[in-house]
């Protein structure tokens, strides 16, 4: 089976709003639905799991109710960090005795266009080397510093830089492994295939459209509109 895990708990801080920016609008919908519509309209995904904080439960639930988003399994309460609300999805899933050789699509719900194609490449990769990820080569120069002063350590090479999105897919029995470990040697990290490099096991970078970009200041959501019209105009379709 593939389970999608839609992340939906964050908050509104960099985009200057009080609510939970999946509940912000693009075109005429909740950027959440068009994250959802997405993985619930791919066929290779078999159910959908969402995390969200327990305040926008029912709000979510009325969306997924209004616009008969399919493949739902359950919305669970996010716990405080990402990691920790993916991992309580994976006990989740073991407790149901989901098969080890299934995959977790682990997606950032505020990545809406990321398209079916892009989602068959990422799994064709995770189906051979076990984990994979959706992103970017770097087109900035990153410089790393060393204090909270920010004088520069060193500047490492532009060519081998990459920028993680999602999904990032991972097969069941190696995100358990990966998790557990993290838990119980209290590594954290803000992406799940970081854990997975901390077991030591491979993840293989897929690139990506650029217009599969997390939604995080409100300027986004003014390219997010403009991507929408021009995917709806070109295909009809914003996924395809």
């Amino acid at each position: 089976m593939n389970i999608a895990v839609i992340c939906a708990g964050g908050n509104g801080e960099r985009m200057k709003t009080k609510e939970n920016k999946i509940f912000l609008s693009i075109g005429d919908k909740p950027l959440i639905y068009y994250t959802m519509k997405t993985f619930s309209e791919y066929d290779k995904v078999d159910g959908i799991i969402i995390t969200v904080g327990k305040e926008n439960i029912s709000q979510l639930e009325a969306l997924i109710e209004q616009y008969e988003i399919g493949k739902v399994m359950a919305v669970e309460d996010a716990y405080r960090t990402r990691q920790e609300s993916t991992y309580h999805v994976i006990e989740k899933l073991k407790r149901m005795n989901l098969s080890s050789d299934s995959y977790l699509l682990i997606h950032n719900a505020v990545n809406p266009f990321v398209r079916h194609a892009e989602l068959d490449e990422c799994l064709l990769a995770a189906r051979k080397y076990g984990a994979s990820l959706l992103g970017f080569e770097a087109t900035d120069t990153v410089k790393i510093v060393k204090d909270h002063d920010h004088f520069i350590d060193h500047t490492p090479n532009r060519a081998s830089l990459w920028i993680a999105q999602t999904p990032q897919i991972i097969r069941f029995d190696i995100a358990v492994k990966a998790f557990e470990d993290a838990s119980d040697k209290r590594i954290t990290a803000t992406d799940d295939t970081t854990l997975v490099e901390a077991i030591h096991e491979k993840v293989k970078f897929v690139p990506c459209s650029r217009e599969n970009f997390k939604i995080t200041y409100p300027q986004d959501l003014d390219l997010a509109g403009r991507i929408l019209t021009k995917r709806v105009k070109e295909t009809n379709c914003w996924y395809a």
